[in-house]
């Protein structure tokens, strides 16, 4: 296979890549849906407090989760962004996708609005019911819930970086200074 050969076949892999990304960020909410439903389902038949605490057990890990899959999307994009688009006239869409967000077009954040805002509500549904059929005193539900919605908020503004502007633009500078640095290897040789 030729050089060119070569690049149009990594870059469709990246773009598969973020295609499975994406696809298992939906399953995991999906996923996250339905457990969180059937436990307040429960919860709900049996009038039992702790059951609204256990959708945390899911949602907390997931938030994480989900954003190491929404950073990974950005670090492809910006990859991909910065090694092929740079020098085609043709493959154009990650910088292009870069300058609308640039501009806040056609809206700023929409999908990790959505879905930060989605886990908040169903978080806050859990604790709402927790306390609506919390039979013990009310400092031992705050000594439970505080901590779980700590780390629910903490979740979700990692969410919100995972897929920001900022990051996006992190990794083009990284993803920059290593392609300097592979084009004059000298110069990376005499930084280390």
């Amino acid at each position: 296979m030729d050089k060119e050969a070569d690049c149009l076949e990594e870059y469709k892999h990246l773009y598969a890549e973020i295609g499975r990304n994406s696809q298992i960020a939906q399953n995991v909410f999906v996923a996250n849906v339905a457990v969180t439903s059937g436990l307040i389902g429960y919860g709900l038949n049996a009038g039992f407090a702790p059951i609204f605490l256990a959708p945390f057990a899911i949602i907390v890990p997931s938030l994480f989760f989900l954003a190491s899959q929404l950073e990974s999307t950005t670090r492809i994009a910006a990859y991909i962004s910065v090694f092929f688009e740079s020098s085609s006239n043709e493959l154009n869409w990650e910088q292009r996708r870069l300058t609308l967000r640039t501009a806040g077009l056609p809206s700023k954040r929409k999908y990790t609005l959505s879905l930060s805002g989605l886990y908040g509500f169903v978080s806050i549904v859990c604790v709402l019911l927790c306390f609506h059929y919390w039979a013990y005193s009310r400092f031992a539900f705050l000594l439970v819930v505080v901590p779980v919605a700590l780390l629910v908020v903490w979740g979700v503004r990692v969410i919100v970086r995972a897929f920001s502007l900022e990051l996006a633009r992190e990794y083009i500078a990284a993803w920059e200074e290593l392609a300097t640095d592979e084009s004059h290897p000298t110069e990376s040789t005499r930084r280390q």
